[in-house]
């Protein structure tokens, strides 16, 4: 059953139930380009590769890490229309915590990106694509 919002409330539907998800535990990317993809999680977002962390599924992969956890799945696959030329998947957000830094390292990398100031909701964003052209949001804050 829905909660009903009092004024002031954010617009969201909470319902009242015994299983809910609490939060973002990964997002799986297909990829032919594995070393390229790697290189832009782990040099530009800061995402940490281990291997060994990994477990063996009987196919190639790699899991990068954001602390403790493994935030992006990548398998590695031989062709890029593994799936047909379009998915259901749209891209993926990031908290990130200084906007002209951020912007700095896509700049060192000759990466292409666009930015959004929303300073309504109190929010700089910065919008790049990966390697396999998936589109990657950062958020900043305050």
């Amino acid at each position: 059953m829905p909660h009903e919002l009092a004024l002031g409330e954010p617009a969201c539907v909470i319902y009242d139930r015994d299983v809910a998800v609490s939060g973002l535990d990964h997002i799986n990317i297909d990829t032919s380009k594995p070393d390229e993809t790697i290189e832009f999680y782990e040099q530009v977002l800061g995402l940490e590769n281990r291997p060994q962390d990994r477990p063996d599924f009987g196919f190639p992969g790699a899991w990068l890490f954001l602390g403790e956890q493994a935030v992006v799945h990548l398998n590695f696959i031989d062709h890029d229309d593994r799936f047909g030329a379009k998915s259901a998947f749209n891209h993926i957000a990031f908290e990130g915590s200084d906007f002209d830094a951020m912007c700095g390292v896509l700049d060192d990398r000759g990466l292409k990106y666009r930015t959004s100031e929303r300073p309504d909701i109190g929010l700089s964003q910065i919008f790049v694509k990966d390697p396999n052209g998936v589109r990657v949001e950062i958020n900043i804050r305050g």
